[in-house]
């Protein structure tokens, strides 16, 4: 919606290129966020002189390397990324698999971080991994049930029927998703077998806040016929904990500043 204001208008514009999978067009982004064509065009353009944005060789737009930049040192001076690295990369000694740390937001996950070897690094690049929460490939990961655990109204928009099938292997019954959800609760751990994806399993589950909420989420990714999904799924409740623990220790450290050089920053190496 659009507020009128400077800055409720270049938000709107991030957003709006945020919830796309795919780089959008001039005529798509002024559909979503009702704003006048001249002006997307010129926020847009703006945007791109600031690397916020950038517009591809077609003319549509995706988002730019700054805002990149921007989020990791936004989840470094908040102590997540920090705190998460080690652990991330001990999950990955342990399982050999693809390991990853996200956050999220209203509308979307942002990954951050990952760890995965070089058997695993054909399938990391040639695979787009969702991050609209409100896409069915999204809500039918376990990192999607996790977050649907985690908010009632997101589940309230299913309203009775799952999301739509991605593989053979989706869960089609209502009654069967719902249970599925309920077991993350009881658990705090979300398994899922090929039900995103053909091929590949995940276990995920949340990182929280000093107050308990949801600040996050940690998984593994694999291929199903080698991750044992069911057996990771303590260690990472354990490395879960203390991510939340160690990052409320780091951003509560006098004097604690983002690292200027990037060092220790594992950029997420998906897409």
């Amino acid at each position: 919606m659009d507020d009128h204001t400077v800055a409720g208008r270049v938000v709107a514009v991030l957003d709006a290129v945020a919830l796309h999978r795919d780089p959008v067009t001039l005529a798509e982004l002024t559909r979503e966020v009702g704003i006048p064509k001249p002006t997307v065009r010129r926020i847009a353009a703006d945007l791109v002189a600031r690397r916020m944005l950038q517009r591809c060789p077609d003319g549509r737009y995706r988002l730019g390397a700054h805002l990149l930049h921007l989020g990791t040192r936004a989840a470094v001076q908040h102590g997540l990324l920090q705190a998460a690295t080690p652990y991330v990369q001990d999950l990955f000694a342990r399982s050999g698999e693809i390991v990853w740390v996200c956050t999220a937001n209203d509308t979307a996950v942002t990954f951050m971080a990952s760890a995965f070897g070089a058997n695993r690094a054909p399938d990391v690049r040639r695979s787009t991994w969702p991050r609209d929460l409100g896409s069915a490939a999204l809500q039918s990961s376990a990192l999607g049930r996790v977050l649907l655990a985690e908010r009632p109204g997101l589940l309230e928009t299913l309203r009775g029927r799952p999301p739509a099938p991605q593989t053979p292997h989706a869960v089609t019954s209502w009654p069967r998703f719902l249970a599925g959800i309920k077991a993350v609760r009881d658990t705090a751990v979300a398994v899922e077998h090929q039900q995103c994806a053909l091929g590949f399993s995940c276990v995920a589950t949340a990182l929280r806040g000093p107050d308990g909420s949801l600040i996050g989420c940690i998984g593994i990714t694999g291929h199903t016929g080698s991750l044992p999904a069911e057996r990771l799924g303590r260690p990472l409740l354990a490395a879960a904990r203390d991510i939340g623990r160690c990052a409320r220790t780091l951003h509560e450290e006098p004097g604690f500043h983002a690292p200027q050089d990037g060092t220790g920053v594992v950029p997420f190496r998906y897409g």
